[in-house]
């Protein structure tokens, strides 16, 4: 049975091959240049045989008129002779044997009364006689009627001339073989040649499946040869180049992401367990108790507002559909400045606004209230006593422009493409106290989320020393 099994396993794996190239693009493309090159090549030799045959024909025709010039000259200078004109019809065939040439008198009842010397012993085409000088084809023959215009038409209605076709269907047919013979070598050679160029036009399609099979989430350097030729297929590794180049960075600000966030989590979960150890390695009052509880529950609350805050980083860029409002973006700023004033004002900040009314967005209020209350919070942590923060909202182009501008510590140049960062923090040194270091670093990176969500972009300018301005730019509703 094993043995029996074998070959059997063999058989099966054998047109499992062949069905597989089959399906390659290699194949295909061999077939296809197969198929337009005998198809072309068919097209081209079939033209060739008709020009070929059309052309013989022509030539055998203007013979033929020249023919019958001749004899229409010699019957006008022989005639009333009708011996010496049938002596010259007789003279001017035996002359063209070797065209197979004929010539027939037909008399006034358009009967034939003369026939020259059958051409090899072949019978004459019995056409009737026709009085115009169209050329055709009939029984072998290529001949035209003439009718006699002078005083020879006393004695003859007119005369036929003609020739055998067989001079001109051996050309053809020597031709024809010729073409026969040239479609046999490209029946042989096109096989070979499509398969060339199908090797050459799939090699990179080669190249580019053998590198995507050795890409790993945790290797993305490889990349594919770009030749520099612009076609198609440069194009393509070019454009899976630069998709892996987003993937790769994908992928690596999402490993930051992860350690940061690791890290922001351990710090909150490291202060609990250390403050819950402590007060369980000894009896302690309820005051001290108390005390520590407090610092729990104050530890548990940051412990909430990140994970809150990479909650909502994770819904806003995962792209997910949710439910836009129409908004009046001014009484979202409105709203920030009364929450605010309070706390500028303690801190001896003058805080102001220029509000255009009314100004309509699409989105989510609470989530682009919360832009506005990040930015505005940012700006009064580093903004120092005696100075200003103006938050101003404006239509411009069709658009919606909110900025808010204060005349803080500023940014360092470096840091301006990195302040919305996922957890990156401006240096806190610059902060006006302790209590204003609480942030995480991801405030202006949930800002950017929420605003290209809806469809807008965020920007920062700043001169160290001197201030920031972060500016919003959101498509508007109804007229600019």
């Amino acid at each position: 049975m094993s043995h029996q099994s074998k070959p059997s396993g063999v058989v099966v794996m054998f047109f499992s091959r062949i069905k597989s190239v089959f399906k390659t693009l290699r194949f295909r493309l061999m077939v296809w240049n197969i198929a337009v090159v005998l198809i072309s090549v068919v097209l081209t030799l079939l033209a060739l045989r008709t020009s070929f045959r059309v052309t013989l024909l022509r030539e055998t025709d203007q013979l033929l008129k020249e023919d019958a010039i001749e004899i229409e000259l010699a019957a006008k200078e022989m005639h009333p002779d009708l011996n010496a004109i049938r002596a010259e019809i007789e003279r001017h065939t035996a002359s063209h044997k070797h065209r197979g040439l004929f010539i027939q008198l037909f008399d006034n009842s358009e009967k034939p009364s003369f026939n020259s010397r059958d051409p090899e012993g072949k019978p004459l085409p019995k056409n009737p006689y026709r009085k115009s000088s169209t050329v055709i084809t009939a029984e072998g023959y290529r001949f035209f009627d003439k009718p006699f215009q002078n005083e020879v038409g006393k004695d003859f209605a007119g005369f036929r001339v003609g020739s055998l076709m067989d001079l001109v269907e051996e050309d053809v047919e020597s031709l024809s073989w010729l073409m026969l013979a040239s479609m046999g070598f490209v029946i042989l050679i096109a096989p070979v040649g499509g398969y060339l160029l199908a090797v050459q036009a799939t090699k990179p399609v080669a190249n580019i499946i053998s590198t995507t099979a050795n890409l790993r989430p945790e290797n993305l350097t490889e990349r594919f040869i770009i030749k520099g030729t612009g076609d198609e297929l440069d194009r393509l590794a070019s454009t899976i180049n630069g998709f892996l180049d987003r993937i790769a960075e994908f992928i690596q600000k999402k490993r930051e992401f992860i350690a940061n966030a690791a890290h922001e989590l351990r710090s909150p979960l490291t202060a609990i367990g250390t403050a819950s150890e402590l007060a369980l390695s000894r009896e302690r009052t309820p005051a001290e108790y108390r005390e520590t509880l407090g610092e729990i529950s104050d530890k548990c609350e940051h412990f909430r507002l990140l994970i809150n805050q990479l909650l909502l980083l994770a819904e806003t860029e995962s792209g997910a559909n949710q439910p836009f409002h129409v908004i009046q973006l001014d009484r979202i700023v409105e709203k920030a400045y009364e929450m605010f004033k309070d706390v500028a004002s303690q801190q001896k900040v003058e805080f102001k606004i220029d509000c255009t009314s009314p100004a309509l967005v699409l989105g989510e209020a609470r989530q682009i209230q919360q832009v506005v209350n990040n930015l505005i919070d940012n700006a009064l942590k580093f903004t120092p006593e005696g100075g200003t923060i103006v938050v101003e909202l404006y239509k411009e182009a069709g658009s919606l422009m909110l900025n808010v501008s204060d005349t803080g510590v500023g940014i360092s140049k470096e840091d301006h493409g990195k302040v919305f960062d996922r957890f990156f923090q401006a240096d806190k040194s610059h902060t006006k106290n302790k209590e204003s270091q609480g942030g995480n670093g991801l405030g202006l990176s949930i800002c950017k989320a929420i605003v290209e969500s809806m469809g807008g972009t965020i920007s920062v300018t700043s001169t160290p020393s001197k201030g920031s301005t972060l500016t919003i730019t959101l498509p508007m509703i109804g007229p600019g």
